[in-house]
């Protein structure tokens, strides 16, 4: 009878502490990916806009996954686009925006590959004189040595030499910015 008194009153304490930390606090414990999430785009209204989902939307459209329409809305596309990401990225797939993810997403913003929701060209030409390919004058301007020299740059790293600057190409292209 005692042993159970104990129970009844850890239980209560317990469970008090859990409502006294409120439903962030669970949440963490019960999906921690999700609450990672909440953390960084904040609060997800379906229906409803959000610029951190469009941020990750732009992100993704611009290393080649398909979200539809970067409109804010955390659908099924930009979920599957994430899922996706996480795979390519060897991360577990939780298609849930979190810390790891996040970090991923951003690397390439970072050292400045992206700036303004776009390819910095004058990063991309900065990183392909760095490689020893030659994109001619270094002023931001995608003209026409900057574009083969991004071709023999892609094609001296075995992928696919058509001009776009996707994530693999950002991959080998950050080697020489960091």
């Amino acid at each position: 009878m005692l042993i159970k008194k104990y129970f009844i009153m850890i239980f209560v304490c317990v469970v008090s502490f859990l409502s006294l930390s409120g439903c962030d606090f669970i949440y963490s414990i019960l999906q921690k990916e999700g609450a990672e999430e909440k953390q960084i785009l904040g609060p997800i209204v379906p229906m409803e806009a959000n610029e951190q989902v469009r941020r990750v939307q732009i992100l993704l459209k611009l290393y080649g996954y398909s979200v539809g329409s970067p409109d804010g809305t955390l659908g099924p596309n930009t979920r599957i686009a994430v899922g996706n990401f996480q795979e390519d990225n060897n991360l577990k797939v939780t298609r849930f925006v979190d810390n790891e993810t996040w970090g991923r997403l951003i690397f390439f913003e970072d050292i400045g590959l992206i700036k303004d929701n776009e390819i910095h060209i004058l990063a991309v030409q900065k990183a392909l004189k760095a490689a020893g390919f030659d994109p001619g004058k270094i002023d931001g301007r995608a003209g026409k040595n900057t574009w083969e020299a991004l071709k023999a740059f892609q094609k001296a790293k075995g992928l696919k030499p058509d001009g776009r600057v996707g994530l693999k190409t950002m991959r080998e292209l950050a080697q020489y910015l960091v």
